[in-house]
């Protein structure tokens, strides 16, 4: 593959992966990040590609990528919704654990549960959009709106 047929496999392709990072990373930054690593991935691994299905393989390679980022991203360590990412909340420090009470509080159970399969348990839009029998679309919005919620509710708590 030449460099000019690269440039061009670029220009093709580039959005489309840059969209199924963002999906996986969660935000522009961690995803261009992914995106720029995929296609230094894709130009060191040249030789072997074959020129069958280009998106395909970009889209593995995206999604290797983009996990491998999300492993070795440190969590934030004052992150105010750190009971959402613990396994089992009892065991999360009494005050978080308080604090997660007062916030599950000002939420619909369903609500709630949302929060919990996405931030907990690990699971994907895919699959909490297929638990509630709903669109992805819907749930990354109003995962995105419970979210910020939850940050209000929690930033307004701590100025108390």
């Amino acid at each position: 593959m030449t460099t000019l047929d690269f440039d061009a496999l670029y220009a093709d392709y580039a959005p489309a992966v840059r969209s199924r990072c963002r999906a996986i990373c969660g935000n522009v930054a961690d995803a261009d990040d992914a995106l720029q690593e995929t296609f230094i991935r894709a130009w060191r691994a040249r030789a072997r590609f074959d020129g069958r299905h280009p998106l395909a393989w970009l889209q593995v390679i995206g999604r290797n990528t983009s996990l491998e980022l999300l492993r070795k991203r440190r969590p934030w360590v004052d992150d105010p919704m750190v009971w959402l990412k613990a396994a089992d909340p009892t065991s999360v420090d009494p005050t978080h654990r308080a604090e997660a009470g007062r916030l599950l509080a000002e939420f619909a159970i369903e609500d709630a549960a949302m929060l919990r399969l996405r931030h907990a348990e690990g699971w994907r839009i895919h699959e909490i959009a297929e638990h509630f029998g709903t669109s992805q679309r819907s749930v990354r919005r109003r995962l995105e709106r419970l979210e910020k919620r939850a940050r209000a509710l929690l930033h307004v708590k701590e100025v108390a």
